[in-house]
């Protein structure tokens, strides 16, 4: 099987353009990565152990929906994954919490092992053990991407290949922020204000 190597996109003259070829911006996608690290902060110590990862998926999945669903994009949740799509330019995006993003040495792992569904929709069953930096060459029309974001902030929007529940390596990484340090103070802001609300209690 042939293997290309991972494409990396570092520099905003040429991460722009591909974002548009994408039907994406930088600004949405940061906009969901600071709603997801904003909502992580939520959890406390009294929290289960996994909360700070569990309200920044689905704070993370809800920003990504709430961007940019709408003429182009839609909900999509086959094989078990949540995500966006967009039908005419064939493309899809997830979120996933990582261990470490926008480093060239290393491949981003997801925080909690994905599931068959994921590797289904990413065609890993196809793969084999190349090595990290290089990723077999794919035939098929989708193009799966996953928002990955890392306790700190940085986020980049990757084409992973996933096997055994990890990503074992890209076809394309696209660096969006190296986090905290690059966007100072702003992932401590609430990102829109909270909605509130009186629950109704009626009786049975």
């Amino acid at each position: 099987m042939d293997a290309v190597e991972t494409k990396v996109c570092r520099e905003p003259w040429e991460i722009e353009p591909r974002l548009v070829e994408l039907g994406l911006t930088r600004e949405g996608l940061l906009h969901a990565r600071d709603v997801a690290v904003h909502d992580s902060s939520n959890a406390t110590p009294f929290h289960a152990a996994n909360a700070a990862g569990t309200y920044s998926y689905h704070s993370g999945t809800w920003a990504l929906r709430n961007r940019f669903v709408g003429r182009d994009w839609s909900i999509d949740r086959s094989d078990g994954v949540e995500a966006i799509t967009n039908d005419k330019l064939k493309v899809k995006v997830a979120f996933s919490n990582v261990d470490l993003a926008c480093d060239n040495a290393h491949i981003p792992q997801p925080r909690t092992k994905k599931g068959a569904g994921a590797e289904r929709a990413m065609g890993g069953g196809l793969f084999g053990g190349d090595l990290p930096q290089f990723a077999p060459r794919e035939d098929g029309e989708w193009q799966f991407f996953y928002l990955m974001v890392d306790t700190n902030g940085a986020a980049e929007l990757t084409r992973p290949v996933v096997k055994g529940g990890t990503f074992v390596a890209a076809i394309e990484r696209i660096y969006l922020s190296f986090g905290s340090e690059e966007d100072g103070d702003k992932l401590r802001d609430t990102p829109d204000a909270p909605i509130e609300f009186e629950p109704q209690v009626a009786r049975k």
